[in-house]
């Protein structure tokens, strides 16, 4: 159910930047507040909360947010106050991004590797993500010890493991059926 309202009202606000020619900012603020709920916990409770009357929690809102944020995006945060959906914002940002990852034919990636990749690796493996995706390719570097060697990427919904780890892992479970 979450999961729907946060696509129904993700569009619509996708909707409106397009049509403003805001993508990208309403993005940026969008990110701004689920950041600062991520962040700030009792905020993001009391947000959701059924005690707190809707009018405390724009008013709350406003005192916080009125200095970073469009009118436009204000309205949407008083407009999901107002049908009782402030719980959905994170799944609604995240759905927001991902409509603009589309729009812009773009999407990140996460290459997770024993030690940190020299600029060289990242560029060289970021063109051959972009030239396999046929999308733009946005690439983030995350070490992992445990993985001993080699690259584990995770590019939106798709993984490409090819870790040392994972290869014994495979060499391990060959032999325990041999010796079964």
């Amino acid at each position: 159910m979450e999961e729907l309202v946060a696509k129904r009202y993700s569009n619509a606000l996708f909707e409106v930047a397009l049509e403003g020619k805001t993508l990208d900012k309403t993005g940026e603020e969008l990110s701004f507040v689920t950041d600062a709920l991520n962040e700030h916990e009792d905020l993001f409770k009391a947000l959701k909360s059924p005690l707190i009357k809707p009018m405390e929690k724009k008013d709350m809102m406003n005192a916080i947010f009125a200095e970073q944020l469009s009118k436009e995006t204000l309205n949407f945060l008083f407009v999901l106050i107002d049908k009782k959906r402030s719980g959905a914002l994170l799944e609604i940002g995240a759905e927001y991004h991902k409509l603009l990852a589309g729009y812009n034919n773009t999407i990140k990636a996460v290459a997770t590797t024993a030690i940190s990749m020299t600029k060289e690796q990242i560029r060289e493996l970021t063109e051959k993500l972009t030239k396999t995706s046929g999308k733009t390719v946005t690439l983030a570097n995350e070490v992992d010890p445990s993985i001993i060697g080699g690259v584990f990427i995770q590019m939106g919904d798709k993984i490409i493991d090819g870790t040392l780890k994972r290869r014994l892992t495979e060499i391990e479970d060959r032999l325990k059926e041999i010796i079964l």
